[in-house]
């Protein structure tokens, strides 16, 4: 059985893997988790979104954390905007612990960024956004 087209795809960016584990596992459950890719790290994340060739690869949603080694957050929103194919398509939600002012403006003057999101994010979220349902 194939996806579902009317679902939503979500790229998740986050180097905390026990909790992409945790949403992974409630996904898992209702029979969703294909619609969830996820990267521990936003260079093989940025990788990826470079990489695709297909339209049908290309995600709904990129779920981003901004404090990552490697490669945080902030600079994959820097070499996101000159992925043109993709800047106008994809909604990026940036999901992080961070509480701090300076980091919410700074990601929310670009476009592309949909919303800041504060951890843990709720156990139905990744559900909404793949079924299509308004979350915000």
């Amino acid at each position: 059985m194939g996806l579902n087209t009317n679902y939503k795809k979500i790229i998740f960016i986050d180097d905390d893997t026990e909790l992409v584990n945790v949403y992974n596992s409630i996904l898992e459950r209702k029979n969703l988790s294909d619609y969830l890719i996820h990267f521990e790290s936003a260079r093989d994340g940025l990788e990826y979104l470079k990489g695709i060739k297909n339209k049908n690869e290309v995600p709904d949603y990129i779920l981003l954390d901004l404090y990552m080694p490697e490669m945080d957050g902030f600079k994959f929103l820097e070499y996101f905007k000159n992925i043109s194919k993709l800047k106008d398509t994809v909604e990026i939600y940036v999901c992080t612990s961070s509480r701090e002012k300076e980091d919410r403006n700074k990601v929310m003057k670009y476009p592309f960024v949909s919303a800041y999101l504060e951890k843990p994010l709720p156990s139905d979220f990744l559900e909404l956004l793949i079924r299509d349902h308004n979350v915000l």
